[in-house]
């Protein structure tokens, strides 16, 4: 495939740190390695903390920030016409052959969708990486708007399962006609491994870790929608019923910070230890994950999870809740997928104490990660998705032209015989209708 110059847009982009920034960053990389140009386009983040030290161009790839003229603090988004101005004059001096919008929801990128299509005649491939809200009236009322602001998109991009149903309910039947391609993310099985034993010992050791202490993980924001408070009881109900010495790493920071001390503080007693160590770079993550024995997804609404994905890939198995993204990345023998608070629970207990049955789970866990998870694996369904948005853009401009064209010569022909305008007419609606086929 010939050499495709890339747009990947989105509101989040380093250096905030989340799994959307990590995502399209290792997109990214894994784009370059294969011979394409990939540019990110992001807002400036010019009051953001992480700006004093961050440098754009010690990354391989370019970096384009919109400097818009408001600048919202607290979500570090910028905004304002000038922002658009100096998008389109990248569009126009760049050349882009597709563009990449990460999150739907993503303000920048339905705005430079419609830069990219409704100006540029550049296909545009949208990535879902959450579900909608529907519970929230508010939310169902915003649908619609959200619906709209969605038709500069060609193809859309659902990583799971359950996101992609979440997709095509809230495209309706306005947008149902547009493809939704089920990709899930990806990690480096190179970097994202099971450790050797004397890896583990030292991961071990490094976070303090007892070696006949049961060790969760849990990882992520501290929110109401991650759940992470809610661990601490989990965990201790678990280390109540098998009576092992238990810790449990929480790695995160957010909103929430002080219900998840107020809650490690309460259930920590003589069999459970609760530590919190706040947000960690992600090249420390995997010390975690080696270092522990089982991670604990808290969330009901995972739209997919890659912090499921590189505990499988780290040899760790996973328990979380059924009716999610989950769904798509943990399979039976490779962790616990649980219907309640009780079977979490019953699930954590079980793997403190049947030791041969997490090595099994940690095994198969990593089989399954390595298969379906890797950017060797998903790299080539995103660059069929790049074609097929392409393709949409280059054939709908070409009924474009066709259609001006007929128009054009109807015209022409209105100043001779009727039946030479009927032929010449119904020539071109024939033209018309067999491109669209």
């Amino acid at each position: 495939m010939e050499t495709l110059r890339v747009a990947l847009v989105s509101d989040w982009f380093y250096p905030k740190i989340g799994g959307i920034e990590t995502h399209i960053h290792e997109l990214a990389l894994n784009l370059l390695r294969a011979g394409h140009e990939p540019h990110v386009i992001t807002h400036d983040y010019r009051h953001h903390p992480g700006m004093r030290e961050w440098d754009d161009r010690k990354l391989p790839y370019s970096v384009h920030r919109l400097h818009g003229s408001i600048y919202i603090k607290r979500v570090h988004v910028s905004l304002g016409p000038g922002a658009l101005i100096e998008a389109n004059r990248l569009f126009k001096r760049l050349r882009f052959d597709v563009t990449h919008v990460h999150s739907i929801y993503s303000p920048l990128g339905v705005a430079l969708a419609k830069v990219s299509r409704g100006i540029r005649d550049t296909g545009v491939a949208a990535t879902n990486h959450s579900l909608f809200s529907w519970s929230s009236r508010v939310s169902r009322l915003v649908a619609p708007l959200v619906r709209r602001s969605l038709r500069h998109v060609d193809v859309f991009i659902a990583v799971s399962r359950i996101v992609e149903e979440d997709t095509r309910r809230l495209l309706g039947d306005r947008l149902g006609d547009r493809p939704v391609l089920r990709i899930p993310n990806a990690v480096d099985p190179v970097y994202w491994r099971p450790p050797e034993p004397e890896e583990r010992e030292r991961a071990r050791k490094l976070l303090g870790i007892g070696w006949d202490e049961y060790t969760v993980l849990v990882i992520g924001r501290f929110t109401r929608r991650k759940a992470v408070h809610r661990a601490p009881r989990l965990v201790a109900a678990a280390a109540e019923k098998t009576g092992r010495r238990t810790r449990l790493l929480i790695v995160g920071d957010g909103e929430l910070r002080r219900l998840v001390e107020e809650e490690a503080a309460r259930y920590s007693n003589g069999l459970l230890r609760v530590d919190i160590h706040g947000f960690q770079p992600r090249e420390r993550l995997r010390l975690y994950y080696w270092a522990a024995d089982t991670t604990l997804v808290t969330s009901r609404m995972e739209a997919f999870s890659i912090t499921a994905v590189e505990s499988m890939a780290t040899g760790t198995p996973v328990v979380g809740y059924r009716g999610c993204g989950l769904e798509d990345v943990v399979a039976p023998g490779t962790g616990f997928l649980a219907g309640s608070d009780d079977e979490v629970v019953e699930a954590l207990a079980t793997l403190a104490v049947d030791e041969e049955l997490r090595h099994r789970m940690a095994a198969a866990a990593a089989r399954r990660a390595q298969a379906l998870f890797t950017w060797d694996a998903v790299l080539p369904k995103i660059l069929d998705a790049y074609r097929l948005a392409i393709t949409i853009a280059e054939t709908e401009d070409k009924h474009y032209l066709l259609h001006r064209a007929w128009l054009k010569i109807s015209q022409r022909l209105r100043g001779g015989s009727n039946r030479e305008a009927e032929e010449w007419t119904a020539s071109w609606r024939t033209a018309w209708a067999g491109s669209r086929r």
